[in-house]
């Protein structure tokens, strides 16, 4: 039943005689049993609301303190939950003229509209905006209880009662007559109103702090006039008490997600170069509160703006436009309050569970324009604000600044740079830690010139999201996958052609250098990020002349890369050869000689033969050499070991990455 329709049946059903002059000092309900069930039992399910209804009548009442506790007793079977509201209001029969008369009318008049029959919107004491309306609250507790007991003071005179769902609904007829446990009663309470809903019906535990957000999310009536404390008690004995704020629920939201931007309304319109006639309206209205963002997404039902009238909330969260599918409103959080939308004594604008506005009608309508026309303003703002936010967090992550990257570029590769950049920053949904990871593979694929001729398409193509980019990515990443699958096809008939060499004991000064000459990658898989280092290649002959040495084999073999500021000695012996104390003392004396005359370098120095044998204390020598990290031996099988396995990597990255773009495809 869409709530329209279900109000409109409410106004015929209120239309019930409660004007009767007969009994008037006997306590009595006169009621529709469609109206209990549909105001009681089904209305009213979720405790937040049912325990808002009663404080919201204690507000009304001119409370300024409210107690609301929640009584769990587990010592009996099946566990007892009631809860208790408690206020120091003027009670029911405010007026003290005819206390029962009062009560009647006041309370156990079901639909009582106060408002128009007071021809007043206001508390007699404090003089507050009252929020009750339809007269329908007091009937919440059937949402939850079958019972509830209702205990009012007015000048040391006390009337208790119990309404019993049950018995009302079998009640033949249209009036029901309470069980009274005190009438006119003379006592020394205080004045106040006390609602016991007793044996609720409940499944879940109540946690107090859930319960205190949830009523401070639907009530921002807690001052320094008007409090409302939860008390806990478990089995007779108190283990837990929160004084509500009204930026309880606000709390909750920055536990969950930080509040990252905040627009004051309306002290900020002028700022978000609204239209004169959009400013005027909130000027007119009296329309203000606060909009927020938060810094990561939040939760569905905490998602949007929501609404107050009179301090009690009217529209629940609420993003004001019909097609708000937009990353945004992820982010999106506020509160503002509208109470002209609940001035008109004889108009309603709420819907009777107070958790919607009447959006069919005109005056609804042109609220949700307005604020629809500085959401999007907002949204603009946002945009701005949170990538300027996320740029310096990037570049905090990156340790580097991105226009300065951008500037190192040549200009033809800078406009693809950014725009594939521009995507990444812009995406809301991803932190900026992780932008940052995505940014600076981004730059590392930037040194290679088969990237950045593969990026260049981009410019022409409608990239606009991270999955285009990442879509671009892996396709770059299957062509290059492909190209090295190729080459390293070409380099493992290479490692073959090694391999019959060291079978075969071929010469390393005539064979073995100048094929590694050739191809120094076998030395090392990743030798193509090396350059040969010439000079100090030189600068070793120089130092180690042929003519200083005596031995048969007087040519020094070596080969020298750097990478990194690291210098490598390859050191080439022919295999099946025998390592003696000149090879260790030679080794020596290039190490010590690179460390002088680059003391800026790390020397990395390795003696390359295959099936070699030592002296005994040759071998000691060189174990405690390697030990220390002066110097590493390597044999020309582990190497080329090496050197296959890292091809064989990527022959087969490149067809895992084939296979699954055929799966996809």
């Amino acid at each position: 039943m869409n709530t329209t329709l279900k109000e409109e049946m409410l106004e015929e059903e209120f239309k019930i005689d409660n004007s009767t002059k007969k009994d008037d000092n006997k306590l009595k309900l006169k009621f529709n049993l469609n109206i209990i069930e549909l105001l009681g039992s089904q209305l009213y399910t979720r405790l937040p609301s049912i325990i808002s209804e009663f404080v919201s009548n204690s507000y009304d009442a001119d409370a300024t303190r409210v107690e609301v506790t929640i009584d769990e007793d587990s010592r009996i079977s099946p566990k007892r939950t009631n809860i208790i509201i408690k206020d120091n209001g003027t009670g029911i029969a405010s007026t003290a003229s005819n206390y029962i008369k009062e009560i009647n009318n006041n309370f156990l008049n079901i639909g009582r509209k106060r408002r128009k029959e007071e021809n007043n919107s206001r508390s007699k004491i404090f003089n507050r905006k009252l929020q009750g309306k339809k007269g329908i609250g007091k009937l919440a507790g059937f949402g939850i209880t079958n019972e509830m007991k209702i205990t009012t003071t007015t000048n040391k005179i006390t009337n208790s009662f119990i309404l019993n769902y049950e018995d009302m609904i079998n009640t033949e007829g249209d009036t029901y007559f309470p069980k009274v446990i005190q009438d006119n009663e003379q006592t020394n309470f205080d004045d106040g109103t006390i609602i016991e809903l007793l044996n609720i019906r409940r499944k879940k535990d109540i946690v107090l702090k859930d319960l205190s957000e949830n009523i401070a999310k639907r009530l921002q009536v807690f001052d320094d006039n008007f409090s409302l404390e939860l008390i806990h008690i478990f089995n007779g004995l108190k283990i837990d008490s929160i004084l509500l704020t009204n930026d309880n629920y606000l709390e909750y939201i920055k536990e969950k997600s930080k509040i990252q931007f905040c627009w004051n309304i309306p002290e900020d319109l002028n700022k978000l170069n609204l239209e004169s006639e959009t400013i005027d309206y909130f000027e007119k209205y009296d329309i203000n509160g606060k909009i927020f963002t938060t810094d990561t997404p939040l939760k569905k039902d905490d998602q949007g703006i929501v609404l107050y009238a009179n301090k009690k909330l009217c529209q629940e969260n609420y993003c004001f436009n019909d097609r708000a599918n937009d990353n945004f409103y992820n982010y999106l959080i506020g509160k503002l309050n509208i109470d002209y939308i609940d001035e008109d004594i004889n108009t309603d604008n709420i819907s009777t569970a107070r958790d919607s506005l009447v959006w069919e009608n005109e005056i609804s309508q042109e609220l949700k324009t307005m604020i629809d026309k500085v959401i999007k303003k907002i949204q603009i703002e946002w945009r701005g604000r949170r990538k300027e936010e996320k740029e310096k967090e990037v570049n905090k992550c990156l340790d580097m600044n991105i226009d300065s990257w951008f500037s190192s570029l040549a200009p033809h590769e800078r406009e693809t740079a950014k725009k594939i950049v521009n995507v990444i920053i812009n995406d809301e949904s991803m932190e900026s830690e992780k932008a940052a990871g995505f940014i600076k593979y981004v730059q590392e694929m930037y040194s290679f010139n088969s990237f950045k001729d593969f990026a260049t398409g981009l410019i022409n193509k409608p990239v606009s999201n991270l999955e285009d980019i990442l879509t671009f990515i892996k396709d770059w990443e299957l062509i290059e996958a492909k190209e090295m699958a190729k080459i390293s096809e070409g380099r493992i008939e290479a490692i073959k052609n090694f391999e019959k060499m060291i079978l075969h004991n071929e010469s390393e000064t005539k064979v073995i250098q100048p094929f590694l000459e050739k191809f120094p990658w076998i030395l090392d898989p990743t030798v193509d990020s090396f350059k040969r280092e010439l000079t100090f290649s030189k600068i070793l002959k120089e130092t180690f002349p042929d003519d200083k040495l005596n031995e048969s084999d007087r040519r020094i073999d070596f080969m020298c890369f750097s990478s990194n500021n690291e210098i490598h000695i390859w050191e080439l012996k022919r295999p099946k050869i025998k390592i003696d104390e000149k090879y260790h003392n030679q080794i020596y004396r290039y190490q010590e000689f690179a460390m002088e005359k680059y003391p800026n370098y790390k020397i990395i120095t390795t003696l390359v033969s295959d099936n070699w044998s030592f002296d005994r204390g040759v071998e000691l020598m060189f174990e405690d050499a390697i030990k220390g990290g002066k110097f590493k031996i390597k044999s020309y099988t582990e190497m080329l070991k090496e050197a296959k396995n890292y091809h064989d990597d990527f022959i087969n990255k490149y067809n895992e990455l084939y296979k699954k773009k055929e799966e996809l495809v």
